[in-house]
Formats: C-alpha cells, structure tokens, sequence
C-alpha cells in the first residue's frame, strides 16, 4: 500500500498545515490561497499600514517636493514596520504623514497660482501701457503732420 500524500489527507480545521507539501510538484490552489491568506490575517497589521501608504505611491510622479514627501511616508511606513507598530495605530500615523504631505502640496501649489496671477496682472498692466504710449504717438504724429 501506498504512503498518503498531503493530498489524501484531509486535515482538520485544528490542525496546522504541513509546509513540506508545498514542496511537491502537483500543489493544490486552495492550499496555497489558505497559506497566503494566513499569513496576511497574522500580519493584518503590516497590511493596513501598507494600504495607507497608497495615496504617497501617487505623488510620486509628482514634483520634487511631492516626491520627497512620498518617499518621507514609504520610509516611515517601513520603519513603523520594522520596529513592529502595525495595525490602526501605525496605518493612523501614516494617514497623519499622507495629509501633512499634502497639505504641503497645496500650500505651494497656492503659492504657485498666486505669483501666477500677479505674473498675469504684470503683464496685462505693461500691455495696458503700451496701448496707451502707443496711442498717443498716433495722435502725437497725427498733429505733427498738419
């Protein structure tokens, strides 16, 4: 008679996986879905402060500032990681860094607009005054012809 396999066995929710079926060619989906999905419910924590580390992962494409502030919040991530603070806690600390990063954006791109907008009104105001100088050069040469 033939030794059981990993996969003859049907094993009881109570008991723990044998990781050397892994090593066997013909491994079943479910076996390795049940593993990951294990391994994530154990580090539910490092997931959560991952996902919150998302809207930094957007800014940067982004401008020098934006792309510093990015890699600020991924490098933090990475140590709240490492120094084992997961869960809401840390995913909450990484939210707090992502709205400082981009209060920050906002705050220069508002700079930005504004010295825009006084660009602007430089430009319309030396227009206006080459429209006035040149109207009177017209009527200036209009009275000097007659």
């Amino acid at each position: 008679m033939k030794a059981p396999t990993c996969f003859d066995v049907e094993l009881a929710v109570d008991q723990t996986t044998d990781l050397n079926c892994l090593s066997e060619p013909r491994v079943a989906m479910d076996t390795l879905i049940e593993f990951a999905s294990q391994a994530i419910a154990e580090k539910s924590g490092v997931v959560e402060v991952l996902l919150a580390t998302f809207p930094a992962l957007l800014f940067l494409r982004g401008g020098r500032g934006l792309r510093r502030g990015a890699i600020a919040v991924l490098i933090g991530a990475a140590a709240l990681i490492l120094f084992g603070i997961g869960g809401l806690a840390g995913a909450g600390v990484i939210v707090i860094a992502d709205i400082v990063v981009v209060s920050t954006a906002v705050l220069n791109m508002n700079k930005r607009v504004l010295q825009m907008q006084a660009d602007l009104d430089a430009a319309k105001s030396a227009v206006r005054d080459l429209e006035i100088t040149e109207g009177r050069r017209q009527v200036f040469n209009a009275n000097a012809r007659q």
